[in-house]
């Protein structure tokens, strides 16, 4: 069996715990995914003392050492994620996760313990396994049964092994073709190359046709690097040939993440190919996040080149963490102002109404509410 094939077996058995026998585990982090080819792995281990303090996720198993259920709590309630990081290609305040032969199968719930449709219309996402448990496809079902996409317009994942012990995926839209990995990601098929302890190394673009190839941005390749706690701290762009390019959607070649000691992601940076301090395309030369004492997401600033504030958000939630209040624009000096990002708005206020279906309104910094004729 490859490397990498055994790898799979030993990802899907055991590694998404550190102990085999526990029951629960708790951890204040995911580890990043690209793929939903990869397992759901914790990182920085939790006392259970420490889990009333600060959001994590915990994770269940079975009596074969295998995930059942992970989710995002504070002490012993389930909370939203509240714009995480954490839970790509997840996307739920708890995923559910059952076996049989041959097939491993998802599903995801709110904070009440509901079943919800998660990423678009994902009701259960099934893999299918080989004999050896390695997984080599994935499709996603709405809640009546019928086939159905996520958020990124992908129905069904497959993957097949490389010659030299590696994993070729692609995936595919309703109708059949070939999808790109995300909208903003033009790779199409890709070949995953994942290292000894099971982390996403490289990722080449195969194209639609098995073919090395570059982007309309000019990347055939991205390099991610982690830290010794398991964090994603770095990506690399490079074209088919291994030349180092700006490209993908940040249009970098080097593009950074900060954490602190917590592994709260607190910023983020760009460089070009010669190591130069370089903005993203979108504008900023760096964004910087902001956590409360429990982990949540509280602030988010970012910076134009001139170093001038471009956006200054600040996240209110309830006491509990169990909802989101607000969100506020802001200027340097801490005063509402107006804002595209919200709707043309310095707040969007979150409210629920009879039903318990989440209601949003806009109001400018005056404090008038923006109605549908004004946007």
């Amino acid at each position: 069996m490859s490397k990498i094939l055994l790898l799979s077996v030993v990802m899907s058995a055991a590694i998404w715990s550190t102990n085999a026998s526990a029951e629960q585990e708790h951890f204040r982090h995911m580890m990043f995914r690209e793929s939903p080819y990869a397992p759901y792995r914790g990182i920085y281990p939790m006392d259970g003392k420490d889990t009333e303090k600060a959001v994590h996720y915990e994770f269940s198993y079975d009596d074969e050492g295998r995930v059942t259920r992970i989710s995002h709590k504070l002490d012993d309630q389930t909370v939203p994620l509240h714009g995480g990081f954490d839970t790509f290609i997840w996307f739920a305040p708890e995923v559910r996760i059952a076996y049989s032969d041959g097939q491993e199968v998802h599903t995801y719930y709110g904070t009440d313990g509901v079943q919800i449709h998660a990423h678009g219309q994902v009701w259960r996402a099934v893999y299918s396994l080989d004999a050896d448990g390695n997984r080599t496809s994935l499709e996603f079902f709405d809640k009546d049964g019928a086939p159905s996409a996520n958020a990124w317009n992908i129905t069904r994942y497959e993957w097949r092994p490389s010659e030299d012990g590696h994993i070729f995926e692609k995936r595919f839209n309703p109708a059949g073709e070939q999808e790109k990995m995300r909208p903003v990601l033009e790779f199409y098929e890709v070949k995953l190359e994942y290292d000894r302890d099971g982390k996403l190394s490289f990722m080449r673009n195969y194209g639609l046709d098995h073919t090395p190839t570059n982007n309309s941005s000019g990347a055939g390749i991205d390099r991610i690097t982690y830290d010794l706690n398991g964090n994603f701290i770095r990506w690399q762009v490079y074209d088919k040939d291994g030349n180092a390019v700006e490209g993908n959607r940040p249009m970098v070649h080097l593009g950074e993440h900060l954490y602190d000691d917590k592994g709260n992601k607190i910023g983020m940076r760009g460089f070009d190919r010669h190591g130069v301090r370089m903005p993203f395309s979108w504008g900023a030369i760096m964004e910087e996040t902001s956590y409360n004492q429990q982990g949540v997401r509280i602030a988010f600033r970012s910076y134009r080149p001139d170093w001038s504030l471009d956006a200054n958000f600040a996240f209110d939630y309830s006491k509990d963490l169990s909802r989101q209040l607000s969100i506020k624009s802001m200027d340097a000096n801490g005063q509402l102002k107006d804002d595209p990002r919200l709707n043309g708005g310095a707040v969007l206020q979150f409210s629920q109404d009879d039903a318990g279906n989440i209601v949003r309104t806009f109001k400018r910094a005056d404090g008038t509410p923006i109605t549908s004729d004004d946007e």
